[in-house]
C-alpha cells in the first residue's frame, strides 16, 4: 500500500509539472500573438532621399508617398485604412503611388470559401470600393497613381473605382508628370510577361523613369531590358508583395516566398546602379499579425545629383 501511495504521489507531481509547462507554453503563444496583432496595427512611416542623375532640376525635392499591399481583411478595415491616409496627408506628398493588393482573404474566409466564394468576393469588392472612397479625399498636387497586382480581381471595376477617386490606373502603362518642358515618367507594371522586354524602348537613356511593380518577380526583366538608345532605362524601381515574410522567426518566413522574392525580401538594394525598394506593405495576408516585420509606407524625396 505504501509503495502505491508513493507512486501516485510521483505521478501527481509529474502531472502538475506537465500542466504548468503546458500553461506556460500557452501563455507564451498568446503573448506572442498579442504582440503580433499590436505590431500589425502600427504603420511606420519610413523616409528616404534618393539621388537620380537624370532627374530634371524642376523635380528636385519632389516627394512620393508609396504604399503597397493594403490587403484589407479582418481587423484591417477600409475605415482604418482611410484613417491612416487621413493622417498621412500631413506629410504633404507631391505624388501618391499605390502598389496593388488592395484586399486579401482572411484565414476564416479561406477555411470557409467552399460554399461562400461569391459572398467573400462581394465583401472584398465592397471593401475596396470603400477604400478608394477614402483615397478620393487624399490630395497630391502632382496626382494619384496606382497599379494592380495579379490578385486584384475585376480590373474593369477596379479601374472605375480608381477613376472615381481621382486615381489614374497605371496597368502596364506610363504617364509623364510635366513641369514646363521637363518630364518625370511613372511606369506601372502589373504583370510578368514578355511585353516587359520591350518596355524600355519607349524611353531614352536620359529620361527619368520611376517604375512601380507589383513584386520582385519582374526585376530580372526590368534589369536586362534596354532603352531605345541602349543602356538602362529605369532610374528607380518600387516593389511590394513580399510583406517582408510577415511573420519571420528564426530566419524563416510564414509566407512562402520564391527565390526572387527571398532575394529581394525587404528594403533597399542597388543592382546595376539601379536603386530598388521592396516595401513590407501596409496590411497582412490571412491574419492581422506580424512578427519580425513591420507594416510601413515610404515617403521618398527625389534629389538631383
Amino acid at each position: 500500500m505504501a509503495r502505491s501511495q508513493r507512486k501516485n504521489k510521483r505521478m501527481g507531481r509529474a502531472g502538475r509539472i506537465m500542466l504548468a509547462a503546458f500553461a506556460a507554453l500557452l501563455l507564451f503563444i498568446l503573448l506572442l500573438a498579442g504582440i503580433g496583432v499590436v505590431n500589425a496595427s502600427v504603420v511606420r512611416v519610413r523616409k528616404a532621399e534618393v539621388i537620380l542623375p537624370d532627374l530634371p532640376a524642376s523635380f528636385d525635392g519632389t516627394r512620393i508617398l508609396y504604399a503597397s499591399d493594403i490587403d484589407l481583411c479582418g481587423l484591417n478595415t477600409a475605415a482604418k485604412a482611410g484613417a491612416l491616409f487621413d493622417r498621412l496627408q500631413s506629410l504633404e506628398p507631391d505624388v501618391l503611388l499605390l502598389g496593388g493588393d488592395y484586399t486579401a482573404p482572411s484565414l476564416l474566409d479561406v477555411l470557409n470559401r467552399g460554399g461562400e466564394a461569391a459572398d467573400i468576393a462581394g465583401k472584398k469588392l465592397s471593401a475596396r470600393s470603400d477604400f478608394f472612397h477614402y483615397i478620393g479625399q487624399f490630395h497630391a498636387p502632382l496626382g494619384k497613381y496606382a497599379i494592380a497586382a495579379p490578385e486584384d480581381a475585376d480590373r474593369d471595376t477596379l479601374t472605375r473605382q480608381m477613376s472615381e477617386a481621382g486615381v489614374l490606373p497605371l496597368f502596364d502603362d506610363r504617364v509623364a508628370l510635366r513641369r514646363g518642358e521637363d518630364a518625370l515618367w511613372l511606369v506601372g507594371v502589373c504583370e510578368e510577361n514578355a511585353a516587359l522586354n520591350s518596355a524600355g524602348s519607349a524611353f531614352q537613356r536620359d529620361d527619368c523613369v520611376i517604375v512601380t511593380a507589383y513584386g520582385p518577380a519582374v526585376l530580372p526583366v526590368l534589369l536586362t531590358s534596354e532603352a531605345s538608345d541602349g543602356g538602362q532605362w529605369s532610374d528607380l524601381t518600387l516593389c511590394g508583395h513580399t510583406h517582408g515574410g510577415q511573420v519571420r522567426l528564426f530566419g524563416r518566413n510564414m509566407l512562402p516566398l520564391n527565390t526572387q522574392e527571398q532575394r529581394y525580401r525587404t528594403g533597399w538594394t542597388i543592382e546595376n546602379y539601379l536603386p530598388i525598394l521592396v516595401t513590407e506593405g501596409v496590411g497582412c495576408e490571412g491574419l492581422n499579425l506580424r512578427l519580425g516585420t513591420a507594416p510601413e509606407v515610404w515617403l521618398i524625396t527625389l534629389r538631383r545629383q
